[in-house]
């Protein structure tokens, strides 16, 4: 469903884009329960990969579109214009009030105290997706060296077998864990079941580090749905998976590793800010669900991955 409502959005963006007559009209779009304005309102998750996509948009096409979310009260013509009258790109609609967006300077004192986060049990293996890349690479040692972990469970595409594989397995035991590498395709389902129900019981499954993507960047009047799809796979297909096929596993922590592209609207990458946006909403719906969850919208890293490669300075 959000393959789909995706490819829909990204279709009706195109048409809208490139047809002549409509190039000083103005765009609004209408989305339901697509972003959640406070902790516990429910999410139409499938819906919250068109943020992240039209986000884009509006940085490439500036001053064009307006993106309203509405909730299930009936939303008049009156709210609408009201909201376009603000100037504000994003609105949210929640009962009549209008909310919008802001990125605001904030500390976690406070909340830190209130709710302290469950340490990360030594005994408990934690798996990590795109496990032989360079960010499950950094996090592997974080973990051993700086929280004792001793049981990595790596999946990958590529196994276990290639040098690079190799060469991460004996660095990591070196430093005194018990990694497995495995060949796992994390988008298939019945693959990633089969994966999981071989975790040794002795050292059961506590934690869940999903850092696996890819690009494939064009401009929003560019981007082929095989384009969108190839990047949405990785993040979104198998984040439900695992939110789906753990639910009756003792989990501390699900980290999902997200990015700024998703608030922010990095030009270029719609396909990636769409996928990024579905795993923010995942963890607030998890939240909403009782179960742990953290999204990190990471910036661009120091060190260059298979990602970021081909960019220049």
């Amino acid at each position: 469903a959000a393959h789909a409502v995706a490819e829909r959005t990204l279709h009706q963006l195109q048409q809208w884009l490139t047809n002549p007559h409509l190039t000083h009209t103005h765009l609004v779009i209408l989305t339901q329960h697509a972003i959640p304005t406070t902790p516990h309102q429910p999410i139409n998750l499938p819906t919250t990969t068109t943020w992240g996509l039209i986000r884009t948009t509006q940085t490439e096409n500036p001053g064009r579109i307006t993106l309203i979310d509405h909730d299930h009260h009936p939303t008049t013509n009156h709210t609408i214009t009201t909201a376009l009258t603000t100037g504000h790109p994003q609105l949210a609609i929640r009962n009549n009030p209008l909310h919008t967006p802001q990125l605001t300077p904030t500390t976690t004192t406070a909340t830190a105290t209130a709710n302290p986060h469950p340490t990360l049990d030594p005994n408990g293996t934690i798996l990590i997706t795109g496990g032989t890349g360079t960010l499950a690479t950094h996090i592997a040692q974080h973990l051993i060296t700086h929280h004792h972990i001793k049981h990595l469970l790596l999946l990958t595409r590529t196994g276990p077998h290639p040098p690079h594989a190799q060469q991460l397995h004996q660095h990591l035991t070196n430093l005194g864990a018990h990694p497995t590498i495995t060949t796992c395709d994390t988008t298939n389902p019945h693959q990633l079941t089969t994966t999981i129900n071989n975790i040794p019981p002795n050292h059961p499954l506590t934690a869940i580090i999903h850092t696996a993507g890819i690009l494939d960047d064009a401009t929003t009047t560019n981007l082929t749905p095989h384009q969108l799809h190839t990047v949405l796979q990785p993040k979104i297909d198998t984040a439900w998976h695992l939110h789906h096929l753990t639910t009756s596993h003792p989990l501390t922590h699900f980290i999902l590793f997200s990015s700024a592209a998703g608030t922010l609207g990095t030009p270029g990458q719609a396909n990636y800010a769409a996928a990024n946006t579905y795993l923010d909403a995942l963890a607030h719906h998890r939240h909403t669900q009782g179960q742990p969850a953290t999204s990190l919208a990471w910036g661009l890293w120091t060190h260059t991955s298979k990602m970021t490669n081909k960019l220049t300075e």
